[in-house]
């Protein structure tokens, strides 16, 4: 007779000496009945390479997603810029940007203006800044709007989330003009009716983050392996079988004296019987035993 120990507690009340002793337990009980004959056994060693295999995909995609959303900037903030002398900066010659922190009284400014300055590390154009900043080592300074474009068209650039100076952008006209009514209403308008923000998403909208995210997703073609090998252990096993039962019922009906179809026959039928069928038989042979 087989014990089965059932360990039932609170977790809060139960001691250590008890879960350490259910623990053992179960790691000592095994596993139950294991697969004796050879088409078992291969049928289950394909299950268990596939769900390992399988397994060690899911945590590998899982472990990457994980890396890539934990990716953090060095440098978060201005303030982390001007402490660290690993990092070049610099922004556009003669730009608004340079102004702000040519005029600004922010200590902090002041010292990335004056480190700009005494390194001349400006820049002549927008696609100059950009590319220095994909050749590393350097961080380019500029207006908000033009860096989100560079992120959304350069993946390998991230921008960091910290915005000063926060301007907009308006249409300049002559004094008392006619049409600056006309242009307020017509973008308001555009406004409510969701056509900047269709806009702002059309021409900014960055594919880096579905396209990072279909790479690092595990592809049904790189399971095709997977899928084959249980595929061929499942067939590999199932001829296994076949053969083994071919061999019992010739061995069986050479031991019976019958024909070698009808204990074939006899075996499927018995093996392909529901198992509810087979319990008035084994009542009656036990009856007949007792009697």
């Amino acid at each position: 007779m087989t014990g089965v120990l059932i360990c039932l507690f609170s977790v809060n009340s139960l001691p250590l000496e008890t879960s350490f002793f259910c623990t053992l337990f179960l790691l000592l009980s095994g596993a139950g009945p294991h697969p004796k004959a050879l088409s078992g056994r291969v049928i289950s060693c394909s299950w268990w390479l596939f769900t390992i295999v399988l397994l060690a995909c899911y945590f590998s995609n899982l472990s990457s997603s994980k890396t890539s959303e934990s990716t953090n900037l060095t440098v978060k903030s201005f303030e982390d810029l001007a402490n660290q002398d690993t990092i070049e900066y610099g922004c556009l010659a003669g730009s608004s940007t340079l102004a702000f922190f040519k005029n600004s009284n922010n200590p902090v400014y002041r010292r990335i203006f004056e480190h700009m300055e005494r390194t001349t590390s400006f820049v002549s154009s927008m696609d100059e800044g950009v590319r220095r900043a994909k050749e590393g080592d350097f961080a380019f300074i500029g207006e908000s709007v033009s860096l989100d474009l560079a992120v959304a068209r350069h993946c390998e650039l991230v921008r960091a989330h910290e915005v000063v100076g926060m301007r907009g952008y308006s249409i300049a006209a002559t004094l008392g003009s006619p049409i600056i009514k006309n242009l307020s209403v017509a973008i308001l308008q555009l406004s409510e009716a969701g056509e900047l923000a269709y806009l702002r998403s059309k021409w900014w909208a960055s594919s880096c983050i579905a396209g990072k995210a279909k790479s690092s997703a595990a592809q049904p073609h790189s399971l095709t392996g997977m899928f084959l090998v249980l595929s061929l252990g499942l067939g590999l096993g199932a001829l296994l079988a076949v053969l083994e039962l071919t061999a019992k019922s010739r061995r069986s009906a050479a031991e019976q004296k019958k024909s070698y179809c009808t204990v074939l026959t006899e075996e499927l039928s018995l093996r392909l019987r529901p198992s509810n069928a087979n319990k008035p038989q084994e009542n009656v042979d036990k009856d007949k035993e007792k009697a």
